[in-house]
């Protein structure tokens, strides 16, 4: 009883301490894709990461502001239809409410997608990254380093269907989970902080042109412990995605072709 008194007394004292931020904004992003042989594919990726509504929290005034911009151009090789390996870079550059850093990322995942046959068409894909952040304090000038593990869960069900059609709506959603191995200083995701530092959740509704690519509009929620205090930062993002993907496997063959 004694030490069920004292779990309760500790977990309402950090709860009590903990103190939470919450925002709310848009998270635009852009993906081209294309294979460049039957093998291997290319991804260019950017986002931005956008504070859309002023606040004031604790006497502080929090205006509206471009929290992040994501550059990562990668490459990918498909070792079956449904598992891939893959290599990438990142540029990174935060202005996260006083905390300006430039950050570079080096990664490697895997990738696995099966069939959920039981409810028709929709996919579940498994993505496993490592991760390494060399992150700039552009105040300080000085650098740091992080090591990550992270794990995202995601869902993709076609409310079409692919053998008659080419276009349609398809619903996506998908859950990443962030894990701080080693570091960091600069980095807004700390093993300082927590060994599970973030979250992201998402949930969108889709349209697959026949010319444009993917059009996608959706809700992100990003939970983030900022400090070893354990405070929260949320931020709720309208995201909308334009998605690309090109074949160029036959341009490889004529650049690779004596």
């Amino acid at each position: 009883m004694r030490y069920t008194l004292l779990f309760g007394l500790l977990l309402a004292e950090s709860i009590c301490f903990a103190q939470q931020w919450t925002f709310y904004g848009f998270f635009p992003a852009m993906s081209q894709s294309g294979s460049l042989s039957r093998k291997i594919q290319y991804n260019f990726y950017a986002s931005a990461t956008i504070d859309a509504v002023g606040r004031t929290v604790n006497a502080k005034e929090y205006p509206v502001t471009m929290l992040q911009y994501y550059l990562q151009p990668s490459l990918s090789y498909k070792l079956s239809p449904n598992f891939q390996i893959g290599l990438g870079y990142a540029y990174v550059k935060h202005n996260l409410f006083g905390l300006r850093v430039n950050e570079n990322r080096l990664w490697a995942q895997t990738v696995a997608t099966h069939d959920l046959p039981i409810l028709g068409h929709p996919k579940l894909s498994h993505r496993l990254r490592y991760e390494e952040r060399y992150p700039l304090n552009r105040h300080t000038d000085q650098w740091s380093y992080a090591t990550l593990l992270r794990y995202q869960v995601g869902f993709n069900w076609l409310l079409y269907d692919p053998q008659k059609k080419k276009t349609g709506f398809y619903i996506s959603a998908s859950n990443e989970f962030f894990f701080c191995l080693a570091g960091a200083k600069n980095s807004p995701i700390s093993s300082k902080n927590a060994f599970y530092g973030e979250d992201w959740i998402y949930g969108g509704l889709g349209y697959t042109t026949n010319r444009l690519g993917k059009l996608e509009v959706g809700y992100m929620f990003q939970d983030l412990i900022r400090n070893p205090q354990q405070d929260h930062r949320h931020l709720h993002l309208l995201q909308a995605t334009w998605a690309m993907s090109f074949d160029l496997s036959e341009l490889g063959v004529w650049l690779y072709t004596p």
